[in-house]
């Protein structure tokens, strides 16, 4: 199987077809870069894309995959073979990837909510900095392999504007109380109270903007 010879064969049928590459996008749901990479061999389609391929240019799969034209239409036998075997994949994929999704948030709110009791136990906060360090790298290295799956803004997990809002309220909440406690014994009430407040309303607007970058940089990695 030789992906360019595959790529050019998808080439031609769109050519056959008289569509452009946006066109031929939109009716398969993708973009037209990634018709493109399809077409020079850089990628291949997913299992599920190739057989609404198979349809829509009334090819068979055995004649895509091999990289020229043979005979007839997908046999209807196959092609419910193949869907099945695709949603059963995708199926298994989400499975593990929501189990461990759930066991890293369940060890990441362990470890704050730790970190958070001995920062109020002892109000010093160069005892806990090490484990702050370490859970904050934790986090950034999950968010890191989630948008290089493309998993972060899709199946697994459902970035919306309203989520990342109330995630960005509590986190920043939470970092708000840290910076409470440091500040507590240093400057009077009133100035520590302004001094929060304006401390979180800037964390929450980062933490929106950044939520809101990662969810397009892995919508934008799920497209290719």
């Amino acid at each position: 199987m030789n992906p360019k010879e595959i790529g050019a064969f998808l080439k031609q049928l769109r050519n056959g077809k008289g569509i452009t590459q946006e066109q031929l996008a939109e009716v398969l749901g993708v973009s037209g870069r990634t018709v493109s990479r399809w077409e020079t061999g850089k990628n291949l389609p997913d299992l599920s894309i190739l057989i609404q391929i198979s349809e829509y240019y009334q090819v068979e799969m055995k004649e895509i995959l091999n990289g020229e034209r043979k005979s007839g239409d997908m046999d209807s036998e196959l092609k419910e073979t193949l869907l099945k075997v695709a949603d059963y994949n995708e199926l298994e994929k989400q499975r593990a990837a929501k189990a461990g999704s759930i066991s890293f948030n369940i060890m990441f709110l362990t470890c704050a909510a730790a970190i958070l009791m001995q920062m109020l136990i002892t109000g010093n906060l160069s005892l806990v900095i090490g484990e702050t360090v370490i859970l904050v790298t934790g986090g950034i290295i999950y968010i890191f392999s989630s948008i290089k799956s493309g998993c972060w803004n899709g199946g697994i997990i459902k970035s919306t504007p309203q989520g990342d809002f109330i995630i960005s309220i509590i986190c920043t909440g939470i970092c708000s109380l840290l910076f409470y406690l440091i500040l507590a014994k240093r400057i009077t009430l009133p100035q520590l109270a302004a001094i929060t407040a304006g401390f979180f309303v800037v964390l929450s607007a980062i933490s929106y903007a950044v939520l809101r970058g990662i969810s397009h940089l892995s919508r934008k990695k799920a497209d290719r």
